[in-house]
């Protein structure tokens, strides 16, 4: 891309007022698709609301193709990392460039692949000479900000430039490769600082309530941070009313940029989906500049950084992702993209004809409960609570030790970390992959039935449609692997237990991972369980050994069932995929039972993802996703010593990364 001229602020300000109001008419469109669907509406959480934000941002009214994506890291030098405020020296900046363009080996470089995205590098003020880098784009304004502890980061010209070329980078990305979802994110040592001062300036808040620990800094470290912030604001005096002002004073080339690029991206009817702290802090000066581009805007996750739900809150958005991220590099929001992805594709599903459906529907396998009853024995239940196995320390603690030493701060991917290292000691493997994943629903009806008419009752067409899309998305494209496990009423609860263990059995012997879901074509029928057995802050109500008691009969069976499923997978090393609220719930009461379980086990809603869905199975499969993303970040991504970039001076990683 060429260089581009300076620009004029009122050059500028007449780009930003041309913004559209986004498409309502597409939006509304989807809403009537959705309400006309056989699943009821709030079954779909908060993938509704998404397929609708994205349908008016681009105005694809049918949802007729899948979004073409870019992951676009800005970056810039601050000249405040001269007060040591970083874990890593300024230097880092432009070695992590030749890592994303070079080596390939950033966690940027990762996640873009992972979510089928264009990885865009660009240069709006690295302080270093810049040689032989392959496909950065030259936006270049300076050799970094000046020190924002001493006097303005930069002129308003520049800030003003800064914001320009994210708009020409967004808009040309979106001619000439045809990207309708931006995934901004950025590369600067110490540019959580200027987004502290950025947040504190324009919400008028205290620098305690927007300055966080950023590389996860020392104790001491933070201090210094702290002390930086307040000093930025004091010596500059930003004006709140005025974004260009803050931005040029205590900001940040690179979070201009990103700011343009939502800007831009708003302009060429495209969705941005922000990421943490730094790209939320970006798009608090996009929104104060035109606030319709709050519509074109979508939340991911929740990041460490403290100053960041303030500014969720300010611009009216709920994260749907609090996976303890502190990574500015299009991490959370290429989740959220991704889970974009799968909806668009499952809605497709669900508004094909219906003869597809039918074929859909067949590609799950069928499992009935054996028409005889069994007497389970102590010694079967003693099998499996004493001799549940242990995770392989070893493989966990050399995991982890690669988790260290890759190029990103230490602890930066947060649950993503645990999840590979907690799959890595189920399966005794250190670096785990090539993992096989099966989803597993249990549902219930009445006794009298043909196995056929039992499979039709449960499993409605358009669920079916979801289901399927989301499996295919997230075991195998060829071969999606759903099992529903089905139960009658004229059972006991041991018999219940039996067939549950012997689908986990089965099941764990051939799959890394299972999702465990109920599957019934009354929606709620999760949600009831759930209610009947933990209180609505997530704790139980019942002692361990009679809970089962306080259930009617029909869930008595699925929890039982659920029980044996849980216990043999986990005692067969399988990581279990908790897929809703009540298998969520029954899991709390394996683990007292069978307290060694509970390392095999992996919650997914509301610990991790708030997205409310309660179509079954869904769920189960975004946990999947995430596991799947967890490993190929750990095999694909590059260490310090590999990328040749600097390690921490400061904080946890330093003596630990090499």
């Amino acid at each position: 891309m060429e260089k581009l001229p300076a620009a004029k602020e009122q050059t500028l300000l007449q780009l930003i007022n041309e913004i559209p109001a986004v498409n309502h008419v597409t939006a509304t469109a989807i809403d009537d698709i959705i309400k006309k669907s056989t699943i009821p509406e709030t079954a779909f959480g908060a993938l509704g609301d998404i397929l609708k934000k994205y349908a008016g941002a681009t105005g694809d009214i049918q949802l007729s193709s899948r979004p073409t994506k870019a992951v676009v890291i800005c970056c810039g030098d601050h000249g405040v990392a001269k007060e040591n405020v970083s874990a890593y020296p300024p230097e880092t900046t432009i070695h992590m460039v030749a890592n994303y363009l070079i080596y390939h080996g950033a966690a940027a470089n990762s996640f873009a692949d992972f979510i089928g995205a264009h990885l865009s590098i660009a240069d709006l003020g690295i302080n270093g000479k810049i040689t032989d880098l392959p496909g950065l784009i030259d936006f270049h304004i300076a050799d970094g900000t000046k020190n924002s502890a001493e006097g303005a980061a930069m002129t308003k010209e520049q800030a003003v430039q800064s914001i320009y070329c994210g708009i020409k980078l967004a808009r040309q990305l979106h001619t000439q490769h045809g990207v309708n979802v931006f995934l901004p994110g950025e590369m600067g040592i110490s540019n959580t600082t200027a987004s502290a001062a950025i947040t504190a300036a324009l919400l008028r808040e205290a620098a305690e309530n927007t300055t966080g620990r950023g590389t996860n800094i020392s104790d001491s470290r933070y201090k210094i941070k702290l002390a930086t912030v307040k000093k930025i604001l004091t010596t500059n005096s930003p004006n709140p009313a005025d974004p260009i002002d803050v931005l040029a004073k205590v900001g940040g080339f690179e979070l201009g940029a990103i700011a343009g690029i939502i800007l831009g991206a708003a302009s060429s009817h495209s969705l941005t989906i922000l990421d943490g702290f730094n790209s939320s802090a970006a798009a608090l000066i996009a929104a104060r500049l035109n606030p319709l581009v709050k519509d074109y805007l979508l939340p991911s996750h929740l990041s460490g950084e403290q100053g960041h739900p303030l500014i969720l809150k300010e611009l009216g958005f709920t994260p749907f992702m609090k996976l303890d991220i502190r990574l500015g590099e299009a991490i959370g929001s290429a989740l959220m993209a991704d889970v974009l992805d799968m909806s668009i594709k499952a809605f497709q599903s669900m508004t094909a004809p219906d003869e597809n459906k039918f074929f859909m529907r067949n590609k799950i396998r069928r499992e009935l409960i054996p028409p005889d009853s069994v007497a389970l024995t102590r010694k079967t239940f003693d099998y499996y609570t004493k001799t549940m196995p242990d995770l392989d320390q070893n493989a966990m603690e050399l995991c982890q030790l690669r988790w260290d030493n890759l190029s990103k701060p230490i602890y930066s991917l947060g649950i993503l970390e645990k999840v590979a290292i907690q799959l890595s000691g189920i399966l005794n493997d250190q670096l785990p992959q090539d993992i096989s994943k099966h989803l597993l629903c249990f549902g219930i009806k009445q006794g009298g039935q043909s196995a056929l008419q039992m499979f039709k009752d449960l499993v409605d067409l358009n669920q079916a449609a979801w289901i399927n899309s989301f499996v295919k998305q997230t075991t195998s494209p060829t071969h999606p692997k759903t099992t529903l496990a089905m139960l009658t009423g004229d059972h006991g609860q041991m018999d219940a237990f039996e067939f549950g263990r012997l689908q986990g059995e089965y099941l764990s012997e051939h799959h890394h991972v299972i999702g465990i879901s109920l599957l019934d074509t009354d929606i709620a029928l999760a949600g009831k369980l759930a209610d009947e057995l933990s209180n609505p802050n997530g704790t139980l109500k019942w002692d361990k050994f009679n809970f089962l008691s306080q259930l009617s009969n029909n869930h008595q069976l699925l929890a039982s069932a659920v029980l044996g499923a849980i216990v043999s997978a986990s005692h067969n090393r399988s990581l279990v995929i908790l897929g809703d609220r009540a298998v969520t719930a029954i899991a709390s009461y394996a683990v007292q039972l069978v307290p060694d379980c509970g390392p095999f086990l992996l919650p997914i809603e509301p610990t991790l993802y708030k997205f409310g869905i309660k179509i079954p199975g869904i769920t189960a499969c975004l946990g999947i996703r995430l596991v799947e993303a967890a490993i190929h970040a750990l095999n694909s991504m590059k260490t310090f010593a590999e990328a040749k970039v600097a390690v921490a001076n400061d904080g946890p990683g330093a003596g630990r990364q090499e």
